[in-house]
């Protein structure tokens, strides 16, 4: 899902508006439209390829369009988005691996293993699978050479970050999170989700240096934010990508 928060207008006229409604305009993209008193500003999301705006109850249906209006670029680009990952990266035969694609290669051999070859990646599927089980073998597949990969990339990066920042983890993981990107306890093991990978490098390495600035501050306090920054100029712009991005990133 992508999201949008706009600030509302000083000057906004007010109306009388329902709870719910669906607003259908010939010059605008189509949209669903819900009003809610306990919002401030209104959002603009793309969820399961539809626009959906949320938006203060009694705000003014021409100040929603206007700014449906001024982001309809930003709205385009993620409906098309939306509609190109709709049928999964194993579908299209390739997956995303940093700033690059990978295609899919896939063979009959003996056994269930993969092998990276340049910019392919070789899956190589035993004749013993029963044909059902061919797609959830070539997922377990991808999945596991994105976790080997992750554990080498996450572990390489922990270690020049942390010299850099004068502070010592104690173990690096990769993780199968379903809700985060990353992790940092007490005892100071890091851990990271491996879909990490199909985000660009910079984005990735900004959640490292989140996770060990959490050694320092195990909050999210204007300390933490300073000390994020501090190493890493991308933080809140690699925030917005993950917040823009997180709903193909997935196979």
């Amino acid at each position: 899902m992508n999201s949008c928060l706009l600030p509302l207008a000083t000057n906004f006229k007010l109306c009388l508006c329902p709870d719910e409604s669906d607003v259908v305009n010939s010059e605008l993209p189509a949209y669903q439209l819900k009003f809610s008193a306990k919002r401030r500003s209104i959002q603009l999301k793309i969820q399961s390829g539809q626009l959906w705006v949320c938006a203060p109850a009694g705000c003014d249906l021409k100040l929603i369009q206007q700014l449906i209006m001024q982001k309809k670029h930003w709205i385009d680009k993620h409906l098309q988005q939306q509609q190109q990952t709709e049928a999964g990266w194993l579908e299209q035969g390739q997956i995303p691996f940093f700033d690059d694609k990978l295609q899919l290669k896939i063979v009959q051999d003996s056994v269930n293993q993969f092998s990276l070859d340049g910019d392919c990646l070789w899956l190589q599927l035993s004749h013993r699978n029963k044909m059902d089980s061919q797609h959830k073998w070539i997922e377990k597949l991808v999945t596991g050479f994105y976790m080997q990969q992750a554990q080498l990339w996450f572990s390489q990066q922990v270690l020049h970050e942390q010299q850099r920042m004068s502070l010592q983890s104690r173990q690096v993981r990769v993780c199968n999170f379903k809700a985060k990107w990353g992790s940092c306890d007490s005892s100071g093991l890091l851990s990271f989700n491996w879909r990490l990978l199909m985000a660009p490098a910079w984005v990735a390495r900004y959640v490292v240096v989140h996770e060990l600035a959490h050694l320092v501050h195990m909050n999210h306090s204007k300390n933490f934010w300073a000390l994020v920054a501090e190493f890493n100029s991308d933080a809140a712009k690699a925030r917005l990508w993950l917040k823009q991005n997180q709903h193909w990133m997935q196979l």
